[in-house]
């Protein structure tokens, strides 16, 4: 979980820079939401891809309320007993005077995630290299 609450703590800064949603988790939260999803499907389609029935169709048209369901989920986790000021604050004096601007850290693990979700992918439908 530590990575998502970094990415959360990334999501808030980047929140606070542009005014928008002081002190909100919701936006965090929807972000660490987006990079789960491309986690969980990466797991999937590599359980898919050994011969592990899941059990699970993705064809339903269920995703999108997934989704919003896991980002509710996530606003409340992060919401619960003030979990979101203890992150940031923890993180903040861990990263005192070492700071990456967090659209990159955003964006260089959404893009890993999703890059690791199409080889999964790849990998469950036996194309390209997975031949």
């Amino acid at each position: 979980m530590r990575i998502y609450n970094y990415l959360f703590y990334k999501s808030y800064l980047l929140a606070q820079r542009s005014k928008n949603f002081d002190n909100t988790p919701f936006l965090g939260a929807m972000i660490v939401g987006f990079c789960l999803i491309f986690n969980i499907l990466t797991v999937y389609g590599l359980l898919e891809g050994l011969g592990i029935n899941t059990g699970i169709e993705l064809k339903n048209g269920y995703g999108n309320y997934v989704f919003w369901l896991l980002v509710v989920l996530l606003t409340f986790y992060y919401s619960y007993k003030g979990r979101c000021k203890k992150i940031v604050s923890y993180y903040e004096q861990k990263e005192k005077g070492k700071q990456l601007h967090p659209v990159i850290v955003i964006i260089i693990y959404c893009v890993s995630s999703f890059l690791l979700s199409l080889l999964a992918a790849m990998f469950k439908g036996h194309n390209w290299i997975f031949r």
